[in-house]
Order: structure tokens, then sequence, then C-alpha cells
């Protein structure tokens, strides 16, 4: 009798506990998404059109897989027995450090070396980035470039065991081949030193943005001192490692908060941080156009206050047609994307060149695809793969009579010439 007692209880327990997240989410609001994972939308009987919607169950399965009650209560305490017990993560995005820290787990091969970029990449992000500023200057403005370190650079002592560092990261390649390239280079190299970064956050605190915001703004010339400013720490931060590796978490990171509040206001309709577009008044002279990624959503406001009109955009392609009124443009990206610059992503009506003497023949490219541009009209986005693009050597595009500057990438290049522009082939000068 008391066997069978048992055998009801274990079983009565063993469906309560299959059960519990379909009556949770029916009895309580579905669980949200976990920390940067896309929302799965309801499932619909009907197609937007009208039509039955024949997938309706396997859309319902997908839903209910991201959304069923205790979900991130689940993920939370998965997460801690295994941190705990082994000392490992249940996250393959987020790597365990010593005394609370996390990383972001991608960027340890950056660091090793694991994950680094080619020579060619090295030399095609910074001549990109070459093209980039000459423009720029064309246009009467002042360019810089920047990188936001990856905070394992930054903090390698704070990741169990001697993690080996690469002789030459990608970081290191492309800082020596903008110097090659001769592009205004603002090194945030000097964020290491007392702790500018969150402990459970894969970015920078205030105090780490404002140190970075006076060095960007040296490189252009100007005095920033918001380093010096007076302010003091507050756990409201909620950090993105911390919320992916566990979302049930209450737990919040310190946060440097300024004694003053800056000094701009927003102009454009603005939402949050991670806005794709952000515009802004501020009480500094002269106008800004910034292309950012998150490390901007601490950053904008210190550099907002700076200028007395600022744009910050987390678009790509950079459109650098863009430029407009501006007096300084700034391309910010974190050290972990550094090989994006080699693609050639960028807006900008490809140069004219003067080429004489004795050139090579044309080359004709493997593949090539020509595209209307949108945001730039009257412009065809060339595309074209090469048989030998290796090392550093520049890719000009002839078309009627004229030579043109293309964008180099690692295959081959991109290019936005006139649509009038009939391409005859590419040239490479060794």
């Amino acid at each position: 009798m008391k066997k069978e007692w048992l055998y009801r209880l274990f079983t009565g327990l063993f469906f309560a506990v299959l059960l519990a997240p379909a009556v949770g989410t029916l009895a309580l609001r579905p669980s949200d998404a976990v920390a940067n994972e896309s929302l799965v939308p309801p499932p619909r009987l009907q197609e937007p059109l009208g039509d039955v919607n024949w997938g309706f169950l396997s859309d319902a399965g997908d839903w209910f897989a991201k959304h069923f009650a205790f979900r991130q209560e689940l993920i939370t305490a998965d997460s801690l027995w295994k941190a705990k017990l082994f000392g490992t993560s249940a996250q393959s995005s987020v790597a365990l450090g010593k005394d609370g820290w996390l990383f972001y787990a991608e960027t340890l091969d950056d660091y090793t070396g694991a994950d680094n970029i080619t020579q060619r990449q090295a030399f095609c992000a910074a001549h990109n980035l070459r093209m980039v500023q000459d423009y720029v200057e064309e246009q009467g403005a002042r360019f810089v470039f920047t990188v936001a370190p990856n905070k394992i650079s930054l903090y390698p002592e704070m990741y169990p065991g001697k993690l080996p560092r690469a002789g030459q990261t990608a970081a290191d390649k492309l800082e020596e081949a903008l110097l090659n390239e001769g592009v205004a280079y603002a090194n945030l190299g000097i964020l290491q030193g007392e702790v500018l970064y969150h402990k459970t956050d894969s970015h920078w605190t205030n105090q780490g943005a404002a140190l970075a915001h006076d060095v960007i703004l040296d490189a252009l010339g100007r005095e920033g001192h918001a380093f010096e400013k007076p302010g003091h720490f507050e756990a409201i931060h909620e950090g993105d490692l911390q919320s992916m590796l566990y979302p049930a978490s209450k737990k919040l990171d310190e946060q440097f908060v300024f004694d003053t509040p800056l000094d701009f206001t927003y102009t454009s309709d603005y939402r949050a941080d991670d806005d794709i577009l952000i515009e802004t008044a501020g009480s500094g002279e002269g106008a800004l156009l910034m292309f950012r990624d998150s490390f901007g959503n601490a950053l904008h406001r210190l550099m907002a206050e700076s200028f007395e009109k600022a744009t910050f955009t987390r678009a790509t392609p950079y459109d650098l047609t863009k430029t407009g009124e501006a007096d300084c443009v700034v391309l910010e990206i974190v050290e972990r994307n550094i090989a994006r610059l080699a693609e050639g992503d960028f807006l900008m009506p490809a140069p004219e060149m003067e080429i004489s003497g004795d050139l090579p023949e044309l080359q004709t490219p493997l593949t090539l695809t020509s595209v209307p541009e949108l945001n730039v009209p009257g412009y065809l986005r060339h595309t074209g793969t090469l048989a030998d693009c290796g090392g550093s050597s520049p890719v000009y595009l002839a078309a009627g009579g004229t030579y043109y500057e293309a964008f180099p990438t690692p295959e081959g290049f991109t290019a936005l010439l006139p649509e009038s522009a009939q391409l005859e082939g590419v040239l490479i000068l060794e």
C-alpha cells in the first residue's frame, strides 16, 4: 500500500512538473524573450492576406518554446548550478570570469588569434577607411576612426587561467595598416588601467565612455574633459551578459552616474539608446556625424554635449553622402567586428583617378553584379570578385575612358559608379 501511494505521488509530481509551463502560460503572463533574443510572434490561423496558415502548429510550437511560463527561471537555475558546481557556462555566448566577471565568449578567439584577419583584410579595412577619410575631407570635414576594445583585451587577468594572447591580433594588424595608410586613429587602448568596463556587461561604463570621448575629441583637434566630471557609482545597470546567462536574476551592475546632468537635448524621436538614428542639440560647437554601434549607447550622450548639433547612426552601409554640413565625422566599431570594414560597406561615389604610364592589361571580373543604389540615386553599385587580389593592391575600375578607385575587398571590389559609366574592366597596380 505504501509503495502504491509513493508511486501515485511520484506520478502526480512528474505530470505536475510537465504541465506547469503550459498551465502557467495560460494562467500567468507568458515569459519574455531572454536578453537579445528575437521575439517570436504569436501564431495566427490566417495569413495576412486571408489564406489559411497551414504552419499554425509549427508556429505555435516555436512561440511556446520561447514564451512558456517559468522559462527564465529555469534557464537561470540551469546556469547557476553549472557555474557553481562545475565552473562552466550554460550559455555558449557567455564565458565565466573571476570574481563574478563575465565575458562575451566570441571575443576570446579575437584575443588568442583563433579568429584573426589576414594581411589582405587588414589592408582592405585600412585602405577603405583612408578612402572614406579622403572623401570626408573633400567635403570640408575632419575624420577620425576608433575601435572600442573587447573587454578581454583590456582585462585578461580577470579570466580564469592564463589565456594566451596572439602575437598579433586583428586589432594589432589593423592599427599597423592604419598607420601605413595615414588614417586618423583614436587609440582607445588607454582604457587599460582602472576598471572602466562593467563586470557583467560587454561594454564600458559611463566613466569608460567619458575617457573614450576625451581621446576621440583630442584626435579631432578639440579639448575634452568628460573624464574629469565628478560622479558616483550606483547599482542601476542591467548587464547584457548577466541577462543572457541569468535572465531571472535581479542583480544590477554598478554604473557611474555624473553628478551634473549632461547639457544636451534630443531633437529626434528618441526612444532608446540603441535607436538606429539619434539627433541631438548640445552646448558645444560645430556639427558631428557619428557612425557607431552598441558602444555608442553610453558614448553618444557625451559626444552630444560637445557639439552644437550631432547625428548618431547605427545604419549600415555607412552612408558618407550624409556628411552634409558636418564639421566632424567619427566612425566607431567594436574590436570583434573589425573584419567587416574590409567588405567595403560604405556609400560614397567612387573617386576619379588620374593614372598614366605603361599600364597592365585590364582584368575581367570572375563575377560581377551591378544594381541601382537606392540611397544614392543615379549610381550603380558594382560588386565583383577577382582571380588574384592578394597583397596590398588598390583596385581601379575603367569606365568610359575614366579610372575610378573601388573599395578593395578580400575577394575583389565594390564601388559606386554613375549609371552612365560603362564598366570596361579592372586595373590592379602592384
